[in-house]
């Protein structure tokens, strides 16, 4: 039985590795300076706004602990690697939700107004694809061909998922198959390289590896099922975004497809009486009548014990991950990334 102390907030966490924190945040919000005014001041706002910083506190923690260990670092430049490759992992995130926001029309994230809202699609576009090409530049920096093919996949994943969630919107007949597909490839995958990534600066085993790639994998499945249940137990105010804005937007989540399996066999009517409301969202022109949708929806994952059921299957992804780097030796580093795991599934936003 793992026991993880009681963590709901990020701060603390960091502590081991603020300096790196520190680091990336300067290059981020000071470093990268397109020659466009006004997407150097995008880019700018959109990094001062903060930000959890989980991904590249997966590879700065995990290479800390790699290196308190005594594992052999195979590049006298690791350390310069490092933070390219932390760089890299929160331009490619942080593009891939400002995109995000003009596909789904979002107006907030993380409680302030999204770049869309404040300038034009068409420059809110040029602005995430100039970090999708800074994430690239880096990658050539780091002049490891396994590490640009692993995040190589990540974009190539990040593209896929999307294009198949906009394929699947308002689709309540979803498979088990497309949702773990899907989060893999829009969550898990960029978690699972800021992990592999690390693996490729040290002289592991092929066990080692495998079990810092798990890692980074189920820590990713873990933080987007926590997302899917937040969109129904969180406010707008906790959250950062409206409450519900899953099922407004057609994506069918977790916590859905669990209430879904309960009702086939408990309630076929209600069922099918709930599809039907879900699938008619795009059609319906009362915002009155989407936002009953949205609570009856609720409540039936409520009354079905979904959302208590999809926390049990985050618990167990975070389980196998904290169990996978069980080989390393007690550290600051090696605590954080347990704390870390529990902060995944503990988090109000």
């Amino acid at each position: 039985m793992i026991s993880f102390p009681l963590v709901k907030t990020i701060e603390g966490i960091f502590d081991p590795i603020q300096n790196d924190i520190d680091e990336l945040n300067d290059r981020l919000i000071n470093r990268i300076s397109p020659d466009s005014h006004s997407l150097c001041s995008i880019l700018q706002g959109i990094f001062e706004a903060g930000g959890k910083r989980l991904r590249p506190a997966i590879s700065f923690l995990l290479f800390r602990a790699l290196r308190f260990a005594g594992r052999e670092e195979l590049y006298s430049d690791s350390e310069d690697k490092l933070f390219l490759v932390t760089e890299i992992a929160e331009l490619i995130h942080t593009a891939s939700l400002v995109h995000d926001d003009i596909i789904d029309n979002s107006l907030i994230r993380r409680g302030a107004p999204t770049t869309n809202s404040k300038w034009d699609n068409a420059i809110t576009v040029i602005s995430g694809d100039f970090m999708f090409a800074r994430a690239a530049v880096n990658l050539a920096k780091v002049n490891i061909n396994k590490v640009v093919e692993i995040f190589a996949v990540v974009l190539e994943n990040l593209c896929s998922g999307e294009i198949r969630q906009v394929e699947q919107k308002y689709n309540v007949d979803t498979t088990w198959d497309y949702y773990y597909l899907k989060t893999y490839n829009k969550t898990a995958s960029l978690f699972e390289a800021c992990a592999e990534s690390v693996t490729e600066l040290f002289d592991l085993s092929d066990k080692e590896k495998k079990a810092i790639v798990t890692y980074g994998c189920n820590l990713g499945m873990a933080f987007q099922i926590i997302d899917d249940i937040l969109d129904f137990t969180s406010d707008e105010e906790t959250l950062g975004k409206p409450a519900g804005a899953d099922i407004k937007e057609g994506q069918i989540n977790i916590p859905l497809l669990l209430a879904f399996e309960d009702l086939k066999l408990k309630d076929p009517e209600k069922l099918a009486y709930i599809k039907s409301r879900i699938r008619n969202i795009p059609t319906e022109d009362s915002p009155i009548t989407i936002s009953t949708t949205i609570k009856e929806a609720l409540k039936i994952c409520n009354e079905t014990g979904a959302i208590d059921k999809s926390y049990s299957k985050a618990i167990d992804y975070v389980k196998d991950a904290v169990t996978g780097i069980s080989f390393l030796p007690e550290s600051s580093y090696k605590e954080a990334l347990v704390k870390l795991a529990e902060f995944v599934i503990k988090r109000k936003n």
